[in-house]
């Protein structure tokens, strides 16, 4: 479903428009000239259903050059496997992220707790998928007509990583659980979850100029996205703590 000039939503959960697994978050595919990113890849239940998305907006998968990665929930990095096998793209994320992908580590990715809090049944597993690029804070590449940037921005996760795409027209961010519609964000009892780390990485963000704000979950922003951000930082410069995503949802 294309949701702006360069950017495709293939996948979308309970926390957005309910298109795909509950339990996904929101999976973009970023046109970069002639060519493909695609951010995130669902919790790897029904990716071949996310991946028909793509030929449904006439997407083929040899025009994916690669896929990012913004951190190793399985909501966002379960269906990596699947990905890369079938569309035979380079996968790119955090070392963290890669160290725990690597090996199929639930513990790090805190799988192991949200299947003790009946988030996920016992029987989900992270099956273990090869990382072919570690991208470092502040490392760029270039994927046809546009320039991407990694971003660590930690606090939801140790290894959340944003990516900033400049296009010729504007800059994109996907943000990852980083900070969502209206400025709010998702802090968790996981043990890398870290409210110093987060407000941190918030301040870094709202130095950046963002036309399209995309993130990890729930509503997007085409134009003006720095202003969630802002909305965000209006609570942090008070020393008080933006309100949660899913604040009041049962």
């Amino acid at each position: 479903m294309k949701i702006s000039n360069r950017v495709h939503l293939t996948a979308s959960g309970w926390l957005g428009c309910s298109m795909s697994h509950p339990n996904d978050c929101n999976v973009y595919a970023v046109r970069c000239g002639p060519n493909y990113i695609v951010i995130d890849t669902g919790v790897g239940i029904g990716s071949e259903d996310i991946l028909r998305e793509l030929n449904n907006d006439t997407i083929q998968p040899s025009q994916i050059e690669a896929i990012l990665l913004t951190h190793g929930h399985l909501d966002h990095a379960g269906g990596a496997h699947c990905f890369r096998e079938i569309l035979r793209a380079p996968i790119f994320a955090s070392q963290l992220t890669a160290d725990a992908l690597r090996t199929g580590n639930e513990e790090a990715i805190s799988l192991a707790d949200a299947k003790r809090a009946g988030i996920y049944p016992p029987e989900v597993k992270l099956k273990p998928c090869s990382v072919d690029r570690v991208i470092s804070h502040g490392e760029t590449f270039q994927v046809g007509d546009s320039r991407i940037t990694g971003l660590q921005t930690p606090g939801h996760s140790s290894d959340m990583m944003s990516f900033q795409v400049k296009t010729p027209e504007e800059t994109l961010l996907f943000c990852g659980d980083t900070v969502f519609h209206g400025g709010t964000i998702l802090l968790q009892d996981a043990w890398d979850c870290d409210l110093r780390a987060y407000t941190a990485s918030l301040r870094s963000l709202g130095e950046i100029a963002i036309d399209g704000l995309y993130p990890g979950h729930g509503l997007w922003s085409v134009r003006d996205g720095s202003r969630h951000i802002e909305k965000s930082l209006s609570f942090i410069h008070r020393m008080l703590i933006p309100p949660s995503l899913i604040s009041g949802v049962s």
